[in-house]
């Protein structure tokens, strides 16, 4: 049988409100203006440092040492605010049901701390529905690069070849290119069906539903 991986932030759940309340907390903390949801929806999806490059004031963007302090004072307050998130996306609950009534084994790999990622998973889904549910990890770079997914089918006994990577962003369309993987880019995260195209997706779900039509 096949093992499908999700992506967590914009895939499973809209996780925009709790990183917006942390990132604001830290810009506030060390005085920067704070930013709006859309921006910090646009900056998601490449590792929490790249996130704080992205939203700290442009002056600031290529300054290491401000980067280092919120990138510090972040992860704390991500320590407080990322509980916000208690649901999934509607659908998700019956869909991964049916999924693993199929035969398949789920996992979960972001591009998130990985601490939050497994805190998470087991609070929305604390059945143990998912096999593996992995984040960003020392020592192993973020994706796209294919490091952590190649790990997580090592862990879990499968074949790249028999592995499909379910993504919102152009960073997991990429990391399933890079790791030699099957992708399906799905269209009610944090970008757009066209940047998905753009960044080389060509399967796509419009809503969880839809995995039950591609995944048979």
């Amino acid at each position: 049988m096949s093992l499908i991986v999700f992506d967590f932030d914009g895939t499973l759940a809209d996780t925009i409100p709790a990183i917006s309340a942390a990132v604001n907390a830290a810009l506030t903390t060390l005085g920067y203006p704070t930013r709006d949801g859309e921006h910090i929806r646009r900056s998601v999806g490449d590792g929490a440092r790249t996130l704080c490059r992205r939203v700290l004031p442009d002056e600031l963007y290529d300054d290491e040492a401000a980067l280092d302090r919120l990138a510090e004072v972040y992860h704390n307050a991500a320590k407080e605010y990322f509980g916000i998130t208690d649901t999934p996306y509607d659908g998700f609950y019956e869909v991964t049901d049916e999924l693993l009534r199929r035969g398949y084994t789920l996992a979960v790999y972001s591009n998130k701390p990985d601490v939050f990622v497994s805190t998470l998973v087991n609070k929305l889904f604390p059945d143990g529905r998912f096999a593996l549910a992995r984040g960003a990890m020392a020592g192993i770079p973020v994706k796209p690069a294919p490091d952590g997914l190649l790990e997580i089918c090592r862990t879990l006994g499968f074949s790249i070849d028999d592995t499909t990577m379910v993504g919102d962003g152009d960073t997991d369309v990429a990391v399933a290119k890079n790791a030699g993987a099957k992708c399906v880019a799905v269209t009610w995260g944090f970008r757009t069906r066209a940047e998905l195209e753009a960044a080389g997706g060509e399967v796509f779900a419009d809503s969880p539903y839809e995995l039950l039509d591609i995944f048979k």
